[in-house]
This record gives structure tokens, C-alpha cells and sequence, in this order.
């Protein structure tokens, strides 16, 4: 009897830490609006008394912002790191300064919406949304908007009465960086009229330039003007259509205990107050724990737009990679890195040995991080003295970028290419810059990688709006990916994502659109592939299996399960916060008593 009551006292507790209870307002001084309740239409609310369409021009704002610990927020971080003078001194005439770009800012950006019959807000835009550099504003932050709500405000809401109200996801995000703090907005609209946008920020996913220490979080708050210029969208009625089917193509989600006892243990002891989210894909079903926040629970998880980290390695280079060579075959990842580009043109080898040990070099060996040239580690990679990685990184211009990336010599721990695995961030987007002229040499000189997953791997999938960091351009085109960073996907493009995996590259009609040898590889051994990290798994009957893994810092994880599930975490407010190899074998256990694995 004691052992029976052990277990329903732990299911209980465990159905309250999926579900959410007891999340309260942090602070009494906060608005009474801030609620995310009040960023969804309410039990019986009544449907718009008429469509909203037009652009919205929010004006930089001052947000009210606590933090923890108190007064910790770096206002200013360009000028806090202490080593971007380099970068500044590129800011063209009339921008704003890099050294003032204030993070506590709401940035004054705009966006374009729409509404459907059905209640949905769509925003046009659903990229990063930015300005050219010349013309940015004084914020640190961009923006990246999710399609959210409108509904008729009660007449019992006296100020409001005879209004509609509108309400939508965002996150305030940062190209170069791939930050993401989730928000909420909404405001209330009648005619050509509209309110002030009323935003809360909470969660910080894929914090590091500015949140960087565990104990460091924040919350924010604020009210901000809008200019509002009421009109038909152009092509609406391709995008209302395109939006039909973006609906139609998300997975439903469903609360994570409906999976049964099989998912009590997914975790472990792992610290709940760094998870955002675990999460089951099962029967194209997204089976998940409730977005917790300061102020409630999120309401838009389907639309919630987080940062992964190097997560992002697996989604840009990783399968562009696999993309390509079911294209065009295996032989490019053969091919010198240096073939792609022109010797003292675009850079110049430091010294002799530089140039031999350059020379031996493939894409191949730099997706598995392996180039045998430059720092011998992570650490050393980013270490503040390591001035050519930060040069890499944050320079504006992409010629700049190659020039730095060779500005490196051997790893003196190696004799060569393929004989260490040392985690060098800027090997991969080197992999998948080289891989765009190889793709350029096969289908022209408008032919890029970004854009060939966006076509070709991720919509037919249903990812539909895939977006990353980018570098800037003049025209406030995307520029070339980061690649080792910077993804900005929902949970339900991780799923979908996660799918394609653990279905060997096969789309849900039938259709092979990555190399599906190579994905077959990935579950038959244990070693860093193409981007993809492994966890060894072995079940009662001492059969081993091994199961890919997408991995960012700040504990983010998708694992591709070998029966067809796939198994999601995403982490917020820490850095430094991951899964130990135990508490990630949770995931792979429970996957396991659901489906056994075969």
C-alpha cells in the first residue's frame, strides 16, 4: 500500500510540474494587464465587429525592466564586452553609434497585419524584422512576430467598449547573436484607430551576449505608441491562403502526461526552473509541458519563436549537407575548402605551413569540426584574447569574415585535417559557405544554401517560415547565415525537423529529400556526424542503439528516435544549463517504453 501510494503521490506531482500549477505574477508592482490571460481572447469572447488590415509603426520605447539580480542589466552590451571597437568603427555615417544601442529599448519597427474569418492576427512579415545598418534604431533588439488573435473587447471593458482587441507572440532577437526573449503584445483597434501596444518580456532563450550568467534573468514591460496606417496587404489573398495551410499543416499539441506513466521520469532531477519546455512527437502529435513565465502561462506555443544555439549547426549546415548530397552525390564533402575561394584575392595564408596544412582541408572536415587549424578548443576559440574568432564573428561584411576565417594557423596538436574533433564554431559556417559556391557552380550564381533549404528541405515538411540570423545587406535582404548559431525556430519546426530524421530524409508523401545513407549511418554508431551529436542506448536485451542528436548550449536537445518518435527539450534563462548524459537518457528511455525500439 505504501509503495501504491509512493506512485500516486508522484504522478500528481508530476501532472503539476507539466501542467503549470502555481505560476503566479512576480511582483505586485507589475501592470494589471500583464497577465498573459489578457494576451488571448477570453472564455465566450465574441468574434470581431470588423477585420483588421495595415501597417503598424511602433516608436522605440523605454521598457520598465526587473532583473535578478537587481541592476544587473548591461544596458549598453557592444560596449560592455570591451572588445568591439573593431566593429564600431564600420558603423556608417548616421547610424546609430554600436556603443549606444540600449537593450533596454523596445525597438521601433514596423509590421504589417491581417486578419482571417477564423480570429487569427497574421503578421506579413515573420522573418527577423530589422533595419539596414544605417538606419537601425536605438535598440539593441530586433523583432521576429508569430500570428496571434483578435476578438471583440466585452462591454463590460468600459475604456474599450465598442473596440476589438488584438493580440500576438514576438521575440525581441538580435541577428548576430540568435537571443531570443520571448514577449507578448497586444492592442485595440476600431476604424483607422488604434491604442498604444501594451508588451510584456519574460523568458530569455539562448541567452550569452547579455544574460549570460544562470542567476541572471529578466522581466520587462511597457507601453509603446503606434503609427497606424490602415490599407489593403499587398497579395493578401495569396497569403491568406498560404495561412489556411500553414494552420492545416501544424502538428496539434497536447499536454505531455497524456502520454501516461511511460513519460514520468523524462528529466530526471534535472533543474525544472532551466527547462522551457520537454516534449514527445508521437503519431505527428506534439505531446508537451506548459511554457511557463513570470506572468502566467505563454499562450502561443506553436508560435513561439526560441533560440537554439548550436542547435542551429544541425538545421543550416547539417542538412544542407544532406541535402546536397542526395542532390549531387557524397563527392563534394571531399572536395578543398580553399578551392572555393581566390588566394590573394579574398585572403592570404599567414606562413607556409599555414598554406600546406589549408590546402589538405575539406568540407567534409570541417562539418565534423575536425580542420586541424586554429585554436585547440572551444575555450581558446572565444577566449577574450582570441581577437581574430571575435573578428570572425561580428564583422559586417562577409569579405571580412573570409579573411579572418584563414587568418589562423595549424593546431599544433595535430599533424593535419581529421585527426582531433575541436569545437571551432566558424568551421562550420566556413562548410556552408563553401558549400553555397559548389551549390552556385551547380545551378547558377543566384542559387543559395539558405534559400535551397528553405524550398527544398523545410516547406515540404511544413516548416514555412524558417528563419535565422543573417548578415546585414543594404537592401535589408537577408545576407549569408551564420550557420553555427542563430536558428529561430518554433517547437513545431523542431518536430517536423526531428521527423525527417528519424524517417531517414523521407517526407510524409513518400518523398526522399535528404541523403538517406548517410542518415542510416547516423544510427549505427556513436561518433559527431554531419552535426549531429549521438547518445548510446541499450534496452533489456543488451541491443545497442545509437540516437542522433541535435544539441545547443543552454540545454536544448532533439532527438531523432529509431522508432519514429522524436523527443524535444528547450532551455531558457541559462547559458550554462544542460541535460547530464543520465537526464538525457530519460528522454531516450521513455521513447523507448512507449515504442520499443527494433
Amino acid at each position: 500500500m505504501l509503495k501504491k501510494q509512493g506512485k500516486i503521490i508522484i504522478l500528481i506531482a508530476a501532472i503539476i510540474a507539466f501542467s503549470g500549477f502555481g505560476t503566479a505574477l512576480a511582483d505586485e508592482n507589475f501592470p494589471t494587464w500583464i497577465s498573459t490571460e489578457n494576451f488571448v481572447p477570453p472564455k465566450g469572447a465574441e468574434t470581431v465587429s470588423e477585420k483588421f488590415s495595415g501597417k503598424l509603426s511602433f516608436t522605440t520605447t523605454e521598457m520598465n525592466m526587473k532583473t535578478t539580480p537587481e541592476g544587473k542589466l548591461v544596458r549598453y552590451p557592444w560596449a560592455w564586452w570591451g572588445i568591439f571597437d573593431f566593429i564600431a568603427k564600420q558603423d556608417p555615417k548616421g547610424a546609430v553609434p554600436l556603443f549606444k544601442l540600449d537593450a533596454k529599448l523596445f525597438p521601433g519597427l514596423e509590421v504589417e497585419f491581417f486578419t482571417t474569418e477564423n480570429g487569427d492576427l497574421v503578421p506579413v512579415q515573420r522573418g527577423i524584422i530589422r533595419k539596414p545598418i544605417k538606419d537601425r534604431t536605438e535598440s539593441f533588439w530586433e523583432l521576429i512576430v508569430g500570428p496571434g488573435k483578435v476578438w471583440k473587447v466585452a462591454d463590460k471593458v468600459e475604456k474599450w467598449k465598442g473596440w476589438n482587441k488584438a493580440a500576438f507572440p514576438f521575440s525581441l532577437v538580435q541577428s548576430q547573436e540568435g537571443e531570443a526573449l520571448l514577449g507578448l503584445g497586444f492592442f485595440y483597434y476600431k476604424g483607422k484607430k488604434v491604442s498604444k501596444l501594451f508588451f510584456q518580456v519574460s523568458n530569455d532563450t539562448a541567452g550569452g551576449f547579455i544574460f549570460w550568467d544562470d542567476e541572471w534573468n529578466v522581466t520587462g514591460w511597457g507601453e509603446a505608441e503606434i503609427a497606424f496606417a490602415a490599407g489593403t496587404i499587398k497579395n493578401e489573398s495569396a497569403l491568406q491562403k498560404a495561412f489556411k495551410k500553414e494552420v492545416a499543416n501544424r502538428l496539434p499539441m497536447k499536454p505531455l502526461p497524456e502520454l501516461g506513466s511511460d513519460v514520468l521520469g523524462v528529466g530526471g532531477d534535472v533543474d525544472q526552473n532551466n527547462v522551457l519546455t520537454m516534449a514527445m512527437v508521437k503519431d505527428n502529435v506534439i505531446y508537451y509541458s506548459p511554457i511557463k513565465t513570470p506572468f502566467g502561462e505563454y499562450p502561443y506555443p506553436d508560435g513561439m519563436r526560441v533560440g537554439v544555439w548550436s542547435m542551429s549547426k544541425s538545421l543550416v549546415p547539417g542538412m544542407a549537407a544532406l541535402r546536397l548530397a542526395e542532390k549531387y552525390g557524397t563527392d563534394f564533402l571531399d572536395t578543398k575548402i580553399v578551392d572555393y575561394f581566390e588566394e590573394n584575392v579574398e585572403f592570404k595564408y599567414i606562413d607556409d605551413a599555414s598554406k600546406a596544412r589549408w590546402k589538405m582541408v575539406t568540407i567534409g572536415h570541417a562539418l565534423h569540426m575536425a580542420t586541424g587549424m586554429g585554436p585547440v578548443d572551444y575555450d581558446k576559440n572565444w577566449a577574450m584574447e582570441s581577437v581574430n574568432t571575435y573578428q570572425w564573428s561580428y564583422s559586417y561584411h562577409l569579405a571580412d569574415q573570409i579573411r579572418y576565417y584563414f587568418n589562423q594557423k595549424p593546431n599544433p596538436e595535430v599533424d593535419g585535417p581529421g585527426k582531433k574533433f575541436a569545437y571551432i564554431d566558424q568551421d562550420m559556417w566556413a562548410a556552408t559557405l563553401a558549400m553555397e559556391r559548389f551549390l552556385k557552380k551547380k545551378e547558377g550564381p543566384n542559387a543559395t544554401i539558405l534559400n535551397m533549404l528553405i524550398e527544398e528541405v523545410y516547406k515540404p515538411i511544413g516548416v514555412d517560415h524558417f528563419a535565422l540570423g543573417t548578415g546585414y545587406t543594404k537592401t535589408n535582404e537577408p545576407g549569408f547565415p551564420y550557420s553555427a548559431w542563430g536558428v529561430l525556430p518554433t517547437i513545431d519546426y523542431l518536430a517536423k525537423t526531428g521527423r525527417l530524421i528519424a524517417n531517414k530524409g523521407m517526407t510524409e508523401d513518400g518523398k526522399s529529400i535528404l541523403k538517406k545513407e548517410l542518415i542510416e549511418d547516423f544510427f549505427t554508431n556513436s561518433e559527431y556526424q554531419l552535426a549531429f551529436w549521438k547518445n548510446t542506448f541499450e534496452n533489456k536485451d543488451k541491443k545497442k542503439f545509437f540516437i542522433p542528436r541535435m544539441s545547443g548550449a543552454g540545454g536544448n536537445y532533439v532527438f531523432p528516435m529509431p522508432n519514429g518518435l522524436v523527443g524535444i527539450v528547450l532551455g531558457y534563462n541559462s547559458y550554462s544549463f544542460k541535460w547530464s548524459l543520465e537526464q538525457r537518457m530519460t528522454m531516450i528511455e521513455a521513447a523507448n517504453k512507449i515504442k520499443p525500439f527494433k
